[in-house]
């Protein structure tokens, strides 16, 4: 399925709601935000693996390498995009930020505090992905808060706010490791203490940097070779004796043992697997339509009045899905209950049912061909209902499917159907959407 979100890429912020399969390592341009809200995913971040559950925030810095993939349980992840280039308009000081990372509800913030992040989070996001149009001084203003949100509970500089020493040693240091790239230099400690001038106890200087990141400062430098090295696997033809100089390592047989120690399948097969998956991005996950999670999160995603008249406007009608085994409708019509008996009453409850979230994707029993014209009746008289109630319904086509052609077909002949028994006028604001 296709990986776009709810605004361009020109947009400050992209938001989705996503179900994630098998992704290869990638990094953006951006500060992403993960918030798992059902089910866990793995995570690795260049050179460490985790498993995230339900109710963790993860923050990937600007360019930072990651990949998400699922465990053996399903999983909805909002994933959140903020613009590198207006978050460093915004916060001048943005590349000097290190967003640490939670792992797990708590790790980090305290418990109770990360629940109050991650509510206040869904609830900024909530007015973007129920509105189909929003000013952009109105979307700016929302990126902002969201920013100072991140900023203010996540930079791990500021636990040496109140040691403007500590936070000028630290701040030189992460300048010349992040912003300069000396990790390249195939540096040691002592260089970088000399280069930065911090003429201090090494040991000292390591364990205010563990305190800091979570890690020491002798593990960080491998962590950012590594992390330099997949990005040169993956985005040039380099050679692996190429690639360890220009990571930094002090031979290509420590890169190699490095390397392999953390992806044991070696450098080379890293390469082929992770370019194979690159080039399979689009079926590494599943965009998930967000009226089906805010009716089962309704407590995270409050929906003003004024929003919800929006969802009322359109239901997605997904006529040619019956053979999915995963279906995120948790909704079925089935036409042979709307043939027989009280259809009225049938489409009623339909109705009822989804009133909370009349933006459910709906799914067919049958697929439906233009010999049949009991179907097609039935369904010209179902969105004629649909009409009367201010729905405009999205019909959805697979390009993945073989039978794409008979898709279209199928559609035509039950716009001719509609258009015959009610009039062409009825169908404006109808919609296809390939995925």
């Amino acid at each position: 399925m296709s990986g776009r979100g709810y605004f361009t890429d020109s947009s400050p912020m992209n938001v989705q709601f996503l179900k994630f399969k098998d992704e290869p390592f990638r990094w953006h341009n951006s500060i992403e935000v993960v918030i798992i809200l059902e089910g866990s995913i793995h995570v690795a971040i260049a050179d460490e693996q985790r498993t995230l559950g339900a109710g963790t925030i993860e923050i990937f810095n600007i360019n930072q390498v990651h990949r998400l993939w699922q465990t053996d349980e399903n999983n909805v992840v909002l994933q959140i995009n903020i613009d590198a280039a207006f978050a460093k308009e915004y916060y001048p000081d943005l590349s000097y930020v290190w967003f640490a990372h939670e792992f797990s509800p708590g790790a980090y913030l305290g418990l109770e505090r990360a629940e109050g992040i991650f509510e206040a989070i869904c609830m900024l996001i909530t007015p973007i992905v129920t509105k189909s149009e929003m000013p952009f001084l109105t979307l700016k203003n929302t990126v902002e808060q969201l920013l100072d949100l991140l900023i203010m509970n996540f930079d791990a500089k500021r636990m040496f706010e109140g040691n403007p020493t500590k936070l000028q040693r630290i701040g030189r240091i992460y300048d010349y490791l992040f912003n300069n790239r000396g990790f390249i230099n195939k540096a040691s400690l002592n260089d970088i203490a000399k280069h930065t001038e911090e003429y201090l106890n090494l040991d000292y200087l390591s364990s205010q940097f563990k305190l800091l990141i979570g890690d020491t400062l002798q593990n960080l430098l491998h962590y950012l070779r590594i992390e330099h090295a997949i990005k040169q696997l993956l985005t040039t033809d380099r050679s692996l004796v190429e690639i360890s100089i220009e990571s930094g390592f002090s031979s290509p047989r420590y890169f190699y043992q490095r390397f392999n120690k953390i992806f044991p399948e070696g450098p080379k097969a890293f390469r082929e697997q992770h370019k194979k998956k690159q080039e399979m991005k689009d079926h590494c996950r599943e965009i998930i339509d967000p009226a089906l999670v805010f009716a089962r999160h309704r407590r995270l995603f409050e929906i003003p009045e004024t929003i919800n008249s929006e969802l009322n406007k359109w239901i997605h009608i997904d006529i040619f899905g019956h053979d999915e085994q995963n279906s995120t409708s948790p909704y079925l019509i089935k036409l042979s209950e709307l043939v027989k008996g009280d259809s009225h009453a049938y489409l009623k409850k339909i109705l009822q049912e989804n009133n909370v979230s009349p933006n459910n994707i709906f799914r067919f029993e049958e697929t439906l061909d233009n010999a049949n014209r009991d179907d097609f009746q039935v369904l010209t008289w179902l969105l004629n209902q649909f009409r009367e109630n201010d729905i405009l319904p999205v019909f959805i086509v697979r390009t993945s499917s073989n039978s794409i052609l008979e898709q279209i077909t199928t559609i035509q002949g039950l716009l001719q159907n509609y258009t015959l028994t009610y009039g062409a006028e009825y169908m404006k604001g109808w919609r296809i959407e390939l995925q």
